[in-house]
């Protein structure tokens, strides 16, 4: 087993070191319990406080620090030392901590070969890990996850050695996966291992833990299955969850360290700042995924409404005009014939289809745009409608209980309030066959979050919501869901036969 000999310690921006390695042991001669949480002048000699500040400004401008130096290890020795400081950067392309690269150069200063591989190997690493950094954010700002999460993987295995890196994005629920790509194998490798592991065994237990997992021989792990069938053996194994607090985004993991040697700690810790740019790639990715399915349910129900509107055009408007059309018709012709009574009794029928036409039209031009919601805002728009919606549908007891007079919000949030609120009394006055309705609207701006509440609540026939899941569309179910998700509220329906139906919605309001 080969371990790194280079002396490697995290330190954040505070000078605090945060992790410390075996090899740090051995030059320095402090056990990671003696300085892990110390400040880093515990290894500078008094003479070196200025070039502490240095590295740490050429760590806040994202530059890589090299120099030939003095450190003092735990007996008080002066040792020189060939040191990079490597900046680590978050998702956002700020800098957190830095990664300190030392090697003892006190008996080896005149070996010039060495000393020039040592700046050789340390430039090439940080090019790799800033090559990955602006690799990842880029494609994260222009594409979509999965292009980013193979850049990740494709980085992590040159950067580790590795013949073989993966990287899987866990279910919703955490349990398994759902995406997966790979780098290093050939193309039959890749053909011959047919489905994807679904999260047992090893990387099972790689979803559940926080901490990177390093194992130098796969196959003597208790919980070394996982794999599929035909996947190549591989024995060295690091994988890094990626997590973000408690979310679990999935695994990064390699496999086969090149020269058939163990991953060292300086592999876990360049890997795991890799990981934290894939939980950036996976949640782009998961969002992305969710903002197809939003639009996807946003044409739905445009198309939904679009049919609507034909059907009202053909049920209502247009019999109205036909309906007059046909008693004008019968008047002129009886006037012409003498018959005065007639002709007067099919001319009132006519003007009154004339009238039931103008009102059916300006209820349809209302249902499209509400000029009242311009003109009255949300509350007197709702009002407007609720009379106009009791007077067609012979609602004997009509409650309108609110708080939001004189108030103004978004434009977007008083559309969909309104749009919600109309296709819900609309269900109401098709479907539940109801006598008695109340439309709640509250304005919640006494918490942090101020919440717009809308309900409408009615006392007729119901249905059971298992059975109408799949009948969504002909209820206008899913517009009204569609139309709440996409300004980030939510819609809850609860109905019972017998019982009635309640629709409410919450959005997030200024």
């Amino acid at each position: 087993m080969s371990v790194s000999t280079d002396a490697i310690f995290t330190k954040n921006l505070d000078n605090v070191i945060t992790n410390w390695s075996i090899g740090a042991t051995r030059m320095y001669g402090y056990d990671a319990a003696e300085v892990v949480g110390k400040h880093v002048s515990i290894l500078v000699p008094e003479t070196g406080a200025a070039e502490v500040n240095s590295i740490n400004s050429h760590m806040l401008r994202g530059q890589v620090y090299e120099a030939e130096t003095i450190r003092r290890n735990k007996s008080g020795q002066l040792i020189k030392v060939a040191l990079t400081v490597v900046p680590v950067r978050d998702p956002n392309g700020n800098v957190v901590k830095g990664v300190s690269i030392g090697r003892d150069i006190t008996t080896l200063r005149g070996v010039e070969g060495e000393v020039a591989q040592l700046r050789t190997a340390a430039a090439a690493r940080a090019v790799v890990l800033e090559t990955a950094n602006r690799v990842a954010l880029d494609i994260l700002s222009s594409r979509g996850g999965v292009e980013a999460l193979t850049h990740i993987a494709d980085a992590a295995r040159t950067l580790a050695k590795a013949r073989y890196a993966a990287l899987g994005v866990a279910r919703t629920d955490g349990v398994g996966l759902q995406e997966f790509v790979t780098v290093g194998l050939t193309f039959a490798e890749e053909k011959a291992i047919g489905p994807r592991p679904r999260g047992e065994g090893i990387l099972g237990l790689l979803l559940r833990r926080t901490e990177p997992l390093r194992i130098d021989k796969l196959s003597a792990h208790a919980e070394s299955i996982g794999f599929p069938p035909n996947h190549p053996v591989m024995e060295s194994f690091l994988g890094v969850p990626i997590r973000r607090g408690d979310t679990i985004f999935g695994s990064l993991y390699l496999t086969e360290k090149e020269g058939g040697g163990s991953f060292t700690e300086e592999d876990v810790i360049a890997v795991e700042a890799l990981g934290a740019h894939a939980a950036v790639a996976i949640n782009n990715l998961f969002m992305m995924t969710r903002q197809r399915a939003l639009v996807s349910g946003l044409i739905n129900a445009q198309e939904e409404e679009r049919r609507a509107v034909a059907y009202d055009l053909h049920d209502g408007l247009t019999q109205y005009v036909m309906a007059a059309h046909m008693h004008l018709e019968t008047s002129g012709i009886a006037r012409a014939k003498g018959n005065e009574e007639k002709a007067q009794r099919e001319m009132e029928k006519g003007i009154h289809y004339l009238k039931e036409s103008v009102l059916e039209s300006r209820r349809l031009v209302n249902g499209l745009r509400s000029l009242a919601l311009d003109d009255l805002g949300l509350a007197g728009a709702l009002d407007q409608i609720i009379n106009e919606e009791k007077q067609r549908s012979a609602w004997d007891d009509v409650e309108f209980v609110h708080n939001i007079a004189d108030r103004r919000f978004d434009k977007t949030v008083e559309t969909t309030a309104y749009r919600i609120l109309q296709e819900a009394m609309t269900n109401v006055r098709k479907h539940a066959n109801a006598k008695r309705v109340r439309i709640v609207v509250l304005l919640d701006d006494e918490t942090e979050e101020n919440t717009l509440t809308i309900e409408v609540r009615d006392w007729g026939t119901g249905f059971l919501l298992a059975e109408k899941s799949r009948d969504y569309s002909h209820l206008g179910l899913q517009g009204m869901t569609e139309r709440a998700h996409l300004i980030g509220g939510k819609l809850e329906i609860q109905s019972a036969p017998g019982e009635g139906t309640a629709v409410r919605a919450v959005f997030a309001v200024n």
